[in-house]
This record gives structure tokens, sequence and C-alpha cells, in this order.
């Protein structure tokens, strides 16, 4: 072989292997670039999956407290209707009070309360009278007095009624009742002056 054709062979040689180490190259840079991208895509995913984790958190947090509000904004507006609920009960007291004692027509009264209209008005005085239903039941109840009376005529004797011997004792007995009653029964005694007149 020839110097020239040595030469040559060398330079090819020397071609050959710039070219494949380029290509080394290229081929480690490529799979260090894809290495950087699965890096990058591994990071994004555990950023997602904890970022989802930390939301679920939060979420679970803030239900937490607003089930503790919700508790007591239950608790606030059951307070607030029943005060309100009061106080409607009071407007329809004052509605029959206007209506029932001081005279008012329902018309006057739908003036006077700046009501729509006079079956607002009333309603609310329906209301009013449904509210001291209870207590005029309690006050129209039997007096004492009644009750008594009743008492006394189941305790009375009857009328056939007589002691084991037939002697005046039964009238004795009715004229306890009467005498304890101030009732009079319009018995005489027993004993007359005709009696004490053969005693002697």
């Amino acid at each position: 072989m020839t110097e020239s054709g040595t030469s040559k062979a060398r330079r090819r040689s020397s071609r050959v292997s710039q070219q494949l180490e380029r290509a080394r190259q290229r081929n480690a840079e490529q799979l260090a670039e894809q290495r950087a991208r699965e890096q990058r895509v591994e990071a994004a995913l555990r950023q997602y999956v904890e970022a989802g984790e930390t939301i679920a958190a939060v979420h679970a947090r803030c239900e937490e407290k607003v089930a503790v509000y919700q508790r007591k904004i239950d608790k606030l507006r059951a307070d607030s209707q029943e005060k309100v609920a009061d106080q409607h009960t009071r407007q329809a007291q004052a509605a029959l009070s206007l209506h029932e004692g001081g005279g008012r027509t329902v018309e006057q009264v739908a003036e006077l309360l700046e009501l729509d209209s006079e079956k607002q008005a009333r309603r609310l005085i329906a209301t009013g009278r449904e509210a001291v239903a209870p207590t005029t039941d309690t006050e129209s109840s039997p007096g004492d007095s009644q009750r008594e009376g009743s008492r006394l005529r189941q305790e009375a004797p009857s009328a056939n009624a007589t002691s084991a011997d037939g002697s005046g004792e039964q009238a004795e007995s009715v004229g306890d009742v009467g005498q304890q009653h101030g009732v009079q029964t319009g018995l005489v005694p027993v004993s007359t002056a005709h009696d004490d007149g053969q005693g002697t």
C-alpha cells in the first residue's frame, strides 16, 4: 500500500470515528433530554397528586368548620323564628283587642294597622282569638260553688233510706245535713208536749 493510500485510510477512519463520536454524543444528549422529560413528567404527576390530596384535606377541614357554623346558624334561626312567632302572636292579640275591646270594625283595624286588606285584618283577628282561646276556656270552667252543690247532691241520703229500727233517725240525719249547710228541713222533734203529758 502506498503512502497516499494509507493516508486516505487513516483519514477515512478518522472521519468515521468522528462521525460515530458525534452520533454517540447526539444520542447521549437525546437520552439526557428524554430522562429530563421523564423527570419533569414524574415531578408534574407528583405535584398534581399532592395538590389533590391538599385540596381534599382543605375541603374536609372546611366542611368540619361549616358543620359547626351551620349548627350555630340553625340554632340562631330557630331562636329567631320562635321570637318572631311570639311577636306575631302579640300583634294578633293587639288586633283582636282593637276589634273587640276597642270597638273597631275590621275595616278600621286594617286601616289603623296599615294592612294590605280587610282579609288580612280578619286573619290577624282570628289568630288573636285562637291565641286567647285557652285562657277563655279556663275562665269559663264551673266555679267552686257549683262543684260543692254537685257534691252535696251526691252525698244527700236517699228518700227511701230508713234506719234499722224504723224510727226517726232518718229525719235526724237529714236535719243534721240541713243544719250543716243552712237548710231548713221543716222537721219537728220526735217527742211532743202530748207525749210529756202521758208521761206524767
